[in-house]
């Protein structure tokens, strides 16, 4: 699939503005989702041009003009569960008479992607007056001696393949009752990605100690040898995290933990890290558990450091998206 315009700066910026990460090619193509000598063609068209457009095709000429193309990204933006039949048929209603995959590739055109929406817990009243005080709080934070940290749970995806089928030719999938899953712990700081362990059991507040210990406190050590106080934790409110064992932990080995606001995954720049992920494995055809846990390690430790960088230094921007959003979700 051709990059979107968003994407081509991306890599721009990535690689060549002042201001970006400056991370290699190979980096970028991993972090972008698609292949290295794209990012190369990208960065050869702006240093010779400084343009990220199409070229000039020939042919057939468009079947939409510009004001149709704005006018079917518009529509998608606007309602919530409206598919491509659906715009195809309001646009008729106007005088445009355009195929639904028409519809589709104006929409992918423009950065577009088709696929169920984001989970967000929801938010109470409470929960956004925490929100807006805490990022009030944090607004001129320094974040650059945090580590986030966070845990998810990566699934052996259904298999959802169609073949083709042929009288006396049977094709069969062997599948399992139960998804089979793995549940991970990861953390991160501008410094780069830590330690990272995976999990089949449930977690329970001793084995949130045994993490802290031997996964935590390494990284710590790593990124931050000045000491416990040259760093601060950051996690969620989960009940783990706030058991009697965890808190004693803490306590006795003099962690500094920060503040954070339920319901806030939108605030912890580690869900980008889980989902890019996410992404990743799922381009993999893995069968087996032992085969997932290989894949998960691998692709956290090919995170390149650069991005580890940008996640942090996306904070200020986050904090005052929520601030602007008067404690409700941001598009983070």
């Amino acid at each position: 699939m051709p990059l979107s315009l968003s994407q081509r700066y991306e890599i721009v910026f990535l690689k060549l503005h002042p201001l970006g990460p400056k991370m290699s090619n190979k980096a970028i193509s991993k972090y972008i989702g698609c292949e290295p000598k794209a990012v190369r063609y990208w960065l050869g068209r702006w240093q010779e041009n400084e343009d990220l457009s199409n070229l000039p095709k020939t042919g057939r000429p468009r079947a939409t003009s510009k004001k149709t193309d704005l006018k079917i990204v518009n529509i998608a933006k606007r309602e919530q569960n409206i598919t491509s039949s659906d715009i195809s048929n309001v646009l008729k209603k106007d005088g445009v008479n355009i195929d639904p995959s028409t519809v589709r590739r104006r929409l992918r055109e423009s950065g577009g992607t088709y696929g169920p929406p984001l989970k967000k817990p929801l938010l109470t009243d409470k929960h956004r007056e925490q929100r807006l005080i805490w990022a009030r709080q944090h607004q001129h934070f320094n974040w650059d001696n945090v580590i986030f940290t966070d845990e998810k749970t990566f699934k052996l995806k259904k298999n959802g393949r169609k073949v083709w089928r042929f009288p006396g030719v049977t094709k069969i999938v062997r599948t399992v009752k139960y998804p089979l899953k793995l549940h991970v712990w990861g953390c991160f700081s501008k410094q780069g990605f830590g330690k990272l362990i995976t999990f089949r059991h449930n977690l329970t507040g001793d084995f949130m100690c045994d993490i802290y210990e031997n996964c935590l406190l390494p990284t710590a050590y790593r990124q931050f040898p000045e000491g416990p106080d040259s760093w601060i934790l950051q996690e969620d409110n989960d009940l783990k995290h706030r058991s009697w064992q965890a808190i004693n932990w803490k306590t006795d080995n003099q962690i500094q933990v920060l503040p954070w606001p339920s319901a806030s995954p939108d605030q912890n720049p580690i869900e980008n890290v889980w989902s890019i992920m996410k992404d990743t494995i799922g381009k993999k055809n893995i069968q087996t558990i032992q085969e997932l846990e290989q894949e998960i390690r691998k692709t956290w430790k090919g995170l390149p450091v650069g991005l580890a960088v940008k996640l942090v230094d996306s904070m200020d921007r986050r904090v005052q998206c929520l601030i602007e959003a008067n404690g409700d979700y941001t598009s983070y």
